[in-house]
């Protein structure tokens, strides 16, 4: 999905994840040149739902393009 898209939620922007852990993650991407796992994200409203250390990690080092894994509205 282009990282463009995705919508970040209110909630998720207050938040402030493990330095530790989100430097864990940008290593990881320098190293393999993905992440380690997909972003959740609304099929329909395109909120991102899980994976705002991802999200950070991807938008610092420039990703055009991020792995996601849809939900569906219930």
């Amino acid at each position: 999905m282009n990282f463009d898209e995705i919508i970040v939620p209110e909630a998720f922007l207050k938040m402030r994840p493990n330095p530790l852990k989100t430097e864990e993650v940008v290593e990881f991407v320098k190293r393999t040149g993905y992440l380690d796992k997909p972003l959740t994200i609304n099929r329909d409203s395109k909120v991102l739902r899980d994976g705002y250390r991802r999200y950070i990690v991807a938008k610092n080092v420039k990703m055009d393009k991020v792995p996601v894994l849809f939900e569906y509205e219930k």
